[in-house]
């Protein structure tokens, strides 16, 4: 059996996958990055984006809403701010709220508008529309 190492995802409201994996790949503040068995400890903050992970040979993935990563002793905890299945992206929802997200962020800054909030969403849509849109080349 492949070296495997411990998983840990929750979201705020529900534990999302615990178990043995071979790998997985985070999507860091600075870039993604693949984590295997005995890699150094690292702790990481995540954005929005596809979070995979292997076992034997099978692989998942979630899109997270970005979160913190920990991990040591061949043990992982991703604590994301939210986490959904891939295929369960609606494309066209994740459109009309990148539209609304890139429409707000166009108001002048007058204390009307959360732009933190306004560029968390759009975030959040962009990653949900590149989770679902295969790459062209």
């Amino acid at each position: 059996m492949a070296k495997t190492l411990k998983l840990q995802l929750v979201t705020p409201d529900r534990s999302i996958f615990e178990g043995e994996v071979n790998e997985f790949m985070a999507p860091g503040a600075m870039g993604p990055f693949t984590v295997l068995h005995n890699h150094s400890p690292i702790v990481s903050a995540l954005v929005p984006g596809v979070f995979r992970w292997r076992i034997d040979g099978t692989e998942s993935n979630m899109l997270l809403g970005g979160g913190f990563l920990e991990f040591h002793d061949n043990v992982a905890v991703i604590l994301a701010s939210s986490a959904e299945r891939v295929e369960n992206i609606d494309v066209e929802r994740a459109r009309r709220s990148l539209a609304r997200a890139e429409e707000r962020l166009q108001h002048a800054v007058d204390g009307t508008i959360d732009y933190d909030r306004a560029r968390a969403s759009r975030d959040r849509a962009k990653a949900r529309i590149a989770a679902r849109t295969p790459i062209r080349g």
